[in-house]
């Protein structure tokens, strides 16, 4: 963001000496908007056809929350020079701010980007993006945001705002990974904190190796932005990642350091303690976890991993009832099956220890009469 103050700063002083100006300029860059509106509308009494005089009218009031006035400072700016790209992009940045994104469009579409360089190319095309996205033109923001990545591949915000609209594009991994670029030349962990939670929504919609990979790479960028700026949430982000990722132990660890005691964490608990094979364990936990309030979503998450816990331990009544719980009538057949099919294990087995019996007991009586061998009953 300091990139594009720079950008702005430049280009909207151009034309004007006054020492008037230089002052109000000082005193815009030391955050007195005030003291420095005051002096730009000075500026613009006496030169009321410069146009950025309006801009810098305008960037005032904003900063002091005065949208309405700065949206008109804004647009005289504008329809002075419609092809000025500073003032073009904070008209733009405000509209969309007011929930006027296709006006912030076509106010964009206006700049010849292909004259723009590097950084300054870059700063447009991310704030056209962005009104894109806010217009709902999902196709059109990923396109800007590509580009505006392309034309400056170490401006952040490029990066953010293509997450944002691959994204909505539904294209979860690519959206992780420019999130993550995002990320990495920042350090915001704001930033780390939205690639994580990219990385794992990618993570849940694929299987295999690739569900691993992104498990756990969006845990690694949870992990280093906790170091950034150590939150439970960060922590929580971690410890789901390395589940997701089969790292039991690691997870165990971010969850220790989250320092949460509620239904979710006991629930990553339960899975990683059912990752480890430990059912019995595992089982604790989930039963412990529905004592906590979880919402509906979580409650069916709990009574299906404890149903096959149960499973496990071939509770299958137990096991068909947590499943109903769930909402999984596919797997409450199943466990009425292998109950079904498990007590008729359990006769034939007793059918078979009776025949044993009776064959030992016949056997005995035929040793010691010295006699033929009695014939075993039929079942």
């Amino acid at each position: 963001m300091k990139l594009v103050a720079r950008f702005l700063l430049a280009v909207a002083a151009t034309g004007v000496l006054a020492a008037d100006w230089n002052a109000a300029l000082s005193l815009y860059k030391k955050g007195d908007y005030a003291g420095a509106l005051k002096e730009f509308q000075a500026v613009l009494q006496e030169n009321p056809n410069y146009a950025g005089a309006y801009y810098y009218v305008g960037a005032c009031q904003e900063k002091l929350g005065q949208k309405d006035q700065a949206l008109a400072n804004y647009q005289k700016a504008n329809q002075m020079e419609p092809t000025n790209p500073a003032f073009a992009r904070a008209l733009a940045v405000l509209l969309v701010d007011m929930g006027k994104a296709a006006e912030a469009v076509k106010v964009l579409q206006v700049v010849p980007v292909e004259t723009l360089k590097g950084e300054q190319k870059a700063v447009v095309l991310a704030t056209l993006a962005r009104a894109r996205l806010a217009a709902n033109d999902t196709n059109g923001a990923v396109e800007a945001a590509r580009a505006a990545t392309q034309a400056g591949p170490q401006q952040v915000d490029a990066w953010a705002v293509y997450g944002a609209a691959l994204s909505r594009a539904g294209k979860d991994a690519d959206a992780f990974n420019a999130y993550r670029r995002a990320f990495e030349l920042s350090g915001d962990a704001t930033l780390g904190k939205t690639a994580a939670t990219a990385g794992l929504r990618a993570a849940r919609m694929v299987k295999g190796q690739e569900s691993n990979a992104l498990y756990s790479q969006a845990a690694t960028v949870a992990a280093k932005a906790y170091e950034k700026k150590a939150s439970p949430d960060l922590a929580l982000l971690a410890a789901e990642g390395f589940l997701g990722a089969d790292r039991y132990d690691e997870s165990l660890a971010w969850l220790d350091r989250a320092g949460v005691d509620n239904a979710l964490t006991t629930y990553y608990r339960g899975q990683c303690a059912q990752g480890k094979g430990d059912v019995a364990k595992a089982e604790k936990f989930f039963r412990d976890a529905l004592t906590k309030s979880p919402d509906a979503h979580l409650r069916r998450l709990i009574y299906s991993s404890l149903g096959f816990v149960l499973d496990k331990q071939k509770r299958y009544k137990e096991a068909e009832q947590a499943y109903q719980e769930a909402g999984n009538p596919t797997k409450v057949a199943e466990m009425r099956d292998k109950q079904a099919k498990y007590e008729q294990n359990l006769k034939a087995d007793e059918e078979a220890r009776r025949i044993e019996e009776i064959r030992k007991t016949q056997e005995e009586l035929r040793r010691l009469r010295g006699g033929a061998p009695t014939p075993t009953p039929k079942s």
